[in-house]
C-alpha cells in the first residue's frame, strides 16, 4: 500500500480537476432538463452536499421492462454541532413534503437528510434551503464534512466551547469556490473559474478522499471522536476546556475480502492548547491534502498515510506546520457516552429534553406520529433544537412550565419516551441502506427493528437486559452508522446476510472484532446466543457486554491487542480463522 502520487490519478481527481472549482457542467445539466448527471458531475456535485441515487427497489423489474434506472437524488445538510432553531426546524418539515418523500433523516454524525428527491426540483429545494439560512455545501465531497460536537446545551464554559470550535472550523475549512451561489441561489459568478485564488487551502483537487471531525469533552465522547479523520478531546477543570488532545487517523469504511483496507480509532497525536484548536485540525487536514493518496481511493483516508508513515513521522510533519510546540498526548480519563434522552437541567434555569427518533427517520406511520408531533413542538413552544450523533433530537432552553406541554404532544402522537425504552433499542442506530444507497449490500434501516425485538426477548430470557449497550447495523462496510466500535454491530455481506461484530463499547474508543462471518438475518440471535449465555454466567458486577468480550479474549493466542483495540481489517478469513483457533483454546466465541 503506497501514498505516493507519482502514479495516475483516479478518475475522481481527474474530474475535479477539470471541474472549474466544482462547477461542472451541472448548471448545463439541470437547464436540459436530463433525468440525471454524468458520473463527473456527480462526483462534483457530492461537494454541494448532493448524492445521485436511484430506487433499487424497483431497478431490477425496470431493467426487465426496458425502463431507465428510477433516478432521484439525497441532500444533505451541514449542520455544525447539530444546531437549528425551531424556525429552521419547520421550513425543513415543510420543504421534506414539498420536495422529497415526506420523512426527515436525522444523520449519525448530527445532520439531516432529505431522500427522493427528484431533478427537476432539485434547484429548488437548495434555493428554499439557504433561505432558511442553511446550507449544503461541504456535507459531502472530499472536502471537511459536518463538523460534530457535544450535543447538550449545558450552560457551562466547556459546552459552549466545543459548539463554537466546531463552528470555527466548519467555517474555517468550508469550500471558498463561488460555485455553490452561481448554480442554485442566484446564478451570478463570483469569481472567475480559472482564478486561482477561489480556493486557496484546498487547491483544484480539494482533499484525496473526505474529511471527517469531531469535537467531544472527557465527560462526553458521544460523538464518536475516535471514529474519525480528526478528533479534539477536551480536558476540562472547573468547567472549562483546559487544553485539547488532537486525535488522526480514524474511520469506519472498508473493503470485504480486501486486507490492506480496514477500519481503525484514531490516535493520540499531541495536545494542544485551546486557542490552537482549529489551527490543529486544519494542519491535519492539509498533511492530507498534501501526502494523501490521489491514485487510489480506497486508499485515500488519512488513517492509511498515518499507517504508513507512524506517529512519529507524522507528529514531526505536523510540526512542522506550525508555529507552536506540539506537547505529547495527555492521558485520557474512563471516557462517558451520554445520550441525553428525557429531562435534563441545562444549568440556567431552563430544560432541554431527548426523544429517541427510531434509526433517525422523522415521519408519521401507524401508531407513531414523529413529524406533526415535533412540527407542534417547533410552533407551540419555540425550542432551540440540537441533534445527536446517536439521531436523536433534543429540544432545548425549554421553561420548566413548558415540559408538561412538550410530555402531552409526545403522548398524544404515540411518540416513546426513554422511560418505555428498553437498553437494546435506546443505544441502537442504523444507515439508511436499502432501498436509496448504492452501495448497500443489505438492508439496515429496514430490518434493525425487528432484530432489536428478537433481542430483547433473549436479553430478558437470559435476564441481561439492565446493562447499556450499543447496537448497530450497516447495510455495506462503510460502516456510516459506526458499527466497527459498537458492543454488537452488524454489517451487511449480501441480501439478508451479515457479519456481526462484537466487543466495543459505549466511550467509542475501541474496536470490536468479527465475532461470526455471514450470518443469516434469521440465524443472528442464535450465532449469538452462546456469548450472551457466557456473558450472563460469568460477568462480573456492572460489566458491559464488550468490556467482558475483551477481558476473556485478553490472554488467548494469536488475539493482538494493537489489532483488537485499534483496527479492523478487511481480511475476513484471516479473521475467521482467528475466532477457530480461539475457540480450539476455550477463550472465543464457539467455546
Amino acid at each position: 500500500m503506497s501514498t505516493s502520487n507519482d502514479h495516475e490519478p483516479s478518475k475522481v481527481e481527474i474530474a475535479k480537476a477539470q471541474g472549474r472549482a466544482l462547477r461542472g457542467t451541472i448548471e448545463q445539466t439541470l437547464a436540459s432538463g436530463a433525468p440525471h448527471f454524468e458520473e463527473d458531475d456527480k462526483q462534483l456535485l457530492k461537494f454541494h452536499g448532493i448524492y445521485q441515487q436511484d430506487d433499487r427497489d424497483v431497478r431490477v423489474d425496470n431493467k426487465r421492462l426496458g425502463l431507465d434506472k428510477a433516478w432521484m437524488l439525497m441532500i444533505r445538510l451541514t449542520l455544525p454541532g447539530g444546531a437549528l432553531t425551531a424556525r429552521q426546524w419547520l421550513d425543513i418539515d415543510r420543504l421534506c413534503d414539498q420536495y422529497a418523500n415526506g420523512s426527515i433523516r436525522l444523520t449519525t454524525r448530527q445532520s439531516i437528510q432529505f431522500h427522493g428527491v427528484l431533478q427537476g426540483d432539485l434547484k429548488p429545494l437548495i434555493r428554499e434551503i439557504n433561505e432558511a439560512l442553511l446550507t449544503t455545501l461541504s456535507a459531502c465531497g472530499d472536502v471537511e464534512r459536518n463538523v460534530m460536537a457535544t450535543a447538550a446545551p449545558m450552560n457551562t464554559d466547556a459546552h459552549r466551547e466545543v459548539q463554537r470550535v466546531a463552528r470555527e472550523i466548519a467555517r474555517e475549512l468550508r469550500p471558498r469556490t463561488g460555485a455553490y451561489h452561481e448554480i442554485w441561489i442566484d446564478g451570478e459568478k463570483v469569481l472567475s473559474s480559472d482564478d486561482q485564488t477561489e480556493e486557496p487551502f484546498y487547491g483544484e483537487t480539494y482533499l484525496p478522499r473526505k474529511f471527517k471531525t469531531g469535537v467531544a469533552l472527557d465527560s462526553d465522547n458521544s460523538v464518536d471522536a475516535f471514529a474519525y479523520d480528526c478528533g479534539l478531546l477536551g480536558l476540562t477543570e472547573g468547567g472549562r476546556v483546559t487544553r485539547y488532545v488532537l486525535l488522526a487517523g480514524g474511520g469506519m469504511g472498508l473493503t470485504h475480502k480486501k486486507a490492506d483496507t480496514f477500519a481503525r480509532i484514531a490516535t493520540p497525536i499531541g495536545t494542544v492548547a485551546p486557542q490552537h484548536a482549529v489551527e490543529a485540525v486544519k494542519t491535519v487536514a492539509s498533511i492530507l491534502r498534501d501526502f494523501g493518496n490521489r491514485s487510489d481511493r480506497r486508499h485515500a483516508r488519512l488513517k492509511y498515510l498515518l499507517e504508513e508513515w507512524g506517529i512519529d513521522r507524522f507528529r514531526e510533519v505536523f510540526q512542522e506546520r506550525v508555529s507552536w510546540t506540539l506537547d505529547p498526548p495527555a492521558e485520557l480519563p474512563r471516557l462517558e457516552h451520554l445520550d441525553y434522552l428525557g429531562l435534563h437541567d441545562q444549568g440556567d434555569g431552563k430544560r432541554f429534553y431527548g426523544v429517541y427518533v427510531p434509526n433517525g427517520r422523522v415521519r408519521d406511520g401507524e401508531g407513531e406520529r414523529f413529524r406533526t408531533a415535533f412540527r407542534e413542538i417547533a410552533t407551540r413552544l419555540e425550542p432551540s433544537i440540537r441533534l445527536t450523533p446517536m439521531q436523536s433530537i433534543l429540544f432545548c432552553d425549554l421553561e420548566p412550565a413548558q415540559i408538561d406541554e412538550l410530555l402531552s404532544i409526545l403522548k398524544a402522537h404515540g411518540v416513546a419516551t426513554v422511560e418505555t425504552l428498553s437498553n437494546a433499542r435506546r443505544y441502537s442506530m442504523a444507515c439508511p441502506a436499502l432501498p436509496t444507497c448504492g452501495l448497500a449490500l443489505a438492508d439496515a434501516e429496514r430490518i434493525l427493528p425487528s432484530i432489536i425485538d428478537t433481542l430483547e426477548v433473549e436479553f430478558r430470557r437470559l435476564g441481561i437486559d439492565e446493562t447499556p449497550l450499543t447496537i448497530r447495523m450497516t447495510g455495506c462496510p462503510n460502516g456510516c452508522a459506526r458499527p466497527y466500535n459498537a458492543d454488537i454491530g452488524f454489517v451487511g455481506r449480501k441480501p439478508d446476510v451479515y457479519h456481526i461484530f462484537v466487543g466495543g463499547g459505549l466511550a467509542g474508543d475501541r474496536m470490536a472484532d468479527l465475532f461470526a462471518a455471514d450470518v443469516p438475518v434469521e440465524g443472528i440471535v442464535g450465532a449469538h446466543s452462546p456469548l450472551l449465555q457466557r456473558y450472563r454466567d460469568h460477568a462480573a458486577a456492572g460489566e458491559s457486554r464488550g468490556d467482558y468480550y475483551q477481558r476473556t479474549m485478553s490472554g488467548a493466542p494469536g488475539a493482538s491487542t494493537r489489532e483488537r483495540r485499534t483496527i479492523v481489517t478487511g481480511d475476513e478469513e484471516a479473521t475467521r480463522d482467528h475466532f477457530v483457533r480461539l475457540s480450539v483454546n476455550g477463550n472465543g466465541a464457539g467455546s
